[in-house]
């Protein structure tokens, strides 16, 4: 940079016009003294400085520096000319044309001044006519020149301009803003006008300025923002739609009661739109009616006429019909409205809304005015929104109605389900415990008889005899997990604090004899915690989990059972992991379902120690899940909180 920089210097060093280079972050490196001299403070330094500061402070037009963001950004170069009437720190220039280009990674701007003052008019009628904004000379507001710029933002030719006032082609209300160019010393002022053309109306923002020597004589300099202040007004309607909107959508969520929603939003909404009476159709579908279910400033007399409506017929009728909202800004010269009363009423404007939900329409909402009312599109779609709003809220006040309207069965329904499960639960709990005893006494007859007469029975008497036996010693841990399963429901939690390898080790030494048979070993933990829980519970999940890992263990390898924890957060995870046969992924979801066997040829079994185990979990306010793969084995998980279960009966 240093040698492009050397070289600007050299060159540009005792150019005739003034010189800037900046660097890529648009800060002032260089200036020539014909720069420097054109400004009121020959002891201003402006090396270091940003020049987006700089030039904000020696002239008003933005558009230079977005030039210049523009050239640093995309290299683009530029041409632009500004007035520099309204800047004191200027000497003894009208207007400065301003050049910038790129030159290796250095930002030229060349700076000419237009110096004098107007007795030298032709030096700046190269410079007036090519601008691009409006500049118009006048005196006393009459006009003695004016450039193309705003013969074309006028589309007329400058001879039918030169002449007039300023004043005759702006809008009504803005002759005032141009007053004192009537004045022989006329202050600087900024305004924007409303300019009519044979196009429409336009909008001119700019300074005016009097002209040095010339009492009575000003110059404007007028740019069209017609573009920029119709994207203010868009902004701004549209921040006041969203607000109403917003307004409504909060008057509207404040209730599911149908009457109340429509008669807070019908005042809402009149009170925003400043209209006096509205009414709200509701949609019989069977009926194919629209029938009046709310209405406001309509005098008591004339409601009847408008109660109901046949789809089609009238306004609203037709609107329901087509599901478009119909406006009428003149109710005296509109022949489609066919009901007289409406007249009669003094209604001057009249709309008709419909309400749509997502997916139907649900009616219809007149509103009218005693005042000629003048509807823009913004007001059309502000109306449209409202109408799918209220739509909405009516259809989810309807639906909250037809469900409260059964709300009664279905809390006597759901009564009476609780009621029959529990009285289930109670049946099998009841059959399963007087079971129990004849079981276990025909199981011990079974066995006294075996001993004491087994040495005189033949071989197929004693067949039959082990077979009662083997028969009577399954249905008696069938009807055992039975009661198990029914007291996991009914038997209230009971919390004490425990710890897990206690619990473990009484299990274990339950569950010998079984781990023996399949050459079994278990490995446990040594970090498992001592917790606050149901006792029995946790007892009853370890033992069918053990239970079940040793009843489905692969009968070509020992059987390994690995017990683990870990605290996660407020919850306990404990799980159990086998080496076993594993279980099919079609089968993973229906594990835990009451008597669900996923290999009914391997080994014998209920189908209720997994189902234990879960409603046992689930009593403590627990989880329980499953990881396993096919041949591999599976790792059963179970969580308890922390806190520990809830006390009371369990769900």
């Amino acid at each position: 940079m240093e040698d492009i920089l050397s070289h600007v210097k050299y060159v540009f060093q005792n150019a005739p016009f003034g010189i800037v280079a900046l660097d890529a972050k648009g800060i002032i490196i260089y200036t020539n003294p014909q720069f420097d001299s054109t400004v009121l403070s020959s002891e201003m330094s402006f090396i270091g400085r940003s020049a987006y500061q700089v030039i904000s402070e020696l002239i008003w037009d933005e558009g230079v520096i977005k030039n210049i963001k523009r050239l640093i950004t995309t290299g683009k170069p530029f041409y632009i000319m500004v007035e520099t009437l309204s800047s004191p720190k200027i000497k003894g220039a009208e207007f400065v044309n301003i050049n910038g280009y790129q030159l290796h990674n250095i930002y030229i701007l060349v700076i000419a001044l237009e110096s004098g003052s107007f007795k030298r008019e032709s030096r700046y009628k190269k410079v007036i006519q090519s601008a691009s904004d409006a500049i118009i000379i006048m005196r006393g507001g009459v006009i003695t020149s004016c450039n193309p710029a705003f013969s074309n933002i006028l589309k007329m030719p400058v001879e039918d301009i030169i002449g007039h006032r300023l004043a005759e082609f702006v809008e009504k209300g803005d002759e005032d803003t141009l007053l004192p160019l009537k004045q022989d010393h006329i202050k600087e002022f900024a305004a924007r006008v409303n300019i009519t053309t044979r196009k429409g109306r336009r909008i001119l923002g700019g300074k005016f300025h009097s002209i040095e020597d010339r009492p009575g004589t000003a110059m404007a300099i007028l740019r069209d923002v017609t573009e920029k202040v119709s994207l203010e007004e868009r902004l701004v309607r549209q921040n006041q739609d969203m607000a109403i909107i917003n307004l409504m959508s909060e008057t509207l969520s404040s209730s599911l009661d149908l009457e109340e929603i429509l008669q807070k939003t019908m005042g809402k909404l009149l009170e925003i739109m400043d209209i006096e009476m509205g009414w709200i159709y509701l949609l019989d579908d069977k009926r194919n009616l629209l029938r009046c279910v709310y209405y406001h400033g309509i005098p008591q007399d004339v409601v009847a006429q408008i109660d109901e409506l046949e789809v089609g017929e009238g306004i609203a009728g037709s609107v329901a019909a087509i599901e478009e909202t119909i406006i009428i800004e003149n109710v005296s010269e509109d022949p489609r409205l066919t009901r007289l009363i409406v007249k009669e009423l003094g209604m001057r404007s009249f709309v008709s809304i419909p309400l749509k939900s997502r997916t139907r329409l649900i009616g219809v909402m007149d509103i009218a005015s005693y005042k000629p009312r003048k509807f823009s599109v913004e007001d059309k779609r502000l109306l449209a929104t409202i109408g799918i709003h209220i739509g909405v809220a009516a259809e989810n006040a309807l639906l909250f109605q037809e469900v409260a309207s059964t709300s009664e069965k279905l809390k006597n329904a759901l009564k009476i389900i609780w009621d029959r499960n529990n009285e289930l639960r109670n049946i099998v709990y009841t059959v399963s415990h007087d079971l129990k005893n004849p079981i276990i006494a025909i199981n011990g007859f079974c066995n006294r008889l075996i001993k004491s007469a087994g040495s005189k029975l033949n071989e197929k008497e004693l067949e039959h005899l082990k077979a009662i036996k083997q028969s009577g010693g399954h249905m008696e841990r069938f009807v055992s997990n039975l009661l198990n399963l029914s007291a996991v429901d009914m038997l209230k939690i009971q919390s004490e604090r425990f710890s897990i390898k206690d619990v473990l080790d009484d299990v274990v030494k339950q569950i010998s004899s079984q781990l023996e048979k399949k050459r079994g070993r278990i490995v446990i933990e040594n970090n498992l915690p001592a917790i606050e829980s149901d006792k029995t519970r946790i007892m009853q999940v370890f033992s069918n989990l053990i239970s079940n890992a040793i009843k489905y263990s692969h009968p070509d390898r020992n059987l390994l059972i690995h017990i683990g924890y870990e605290s996660q957060g407020g919850v306990h995870v404990f799980y159990v992991k086998d080496n076993g046969i594993g279980i099919p992924a079609k089968h993973a979801n229906s594990v835990f379902d009451t008597f669900f066997r996923t290999y009914e040829d391997i080994a014998e079994g209920t189908g209720l120690g997994l189902s234990i185990a879960k409603k046992a979990v689930n009593a403590m306010g627990g989880e329980i899940w499953l990881e396993s793969k096919e041949g591999l084995g599976s790792v059963f998980y179970f969580s308890i909180p922390a806190e520990g279960p809830m006390l009371g009966e369990s769900e």
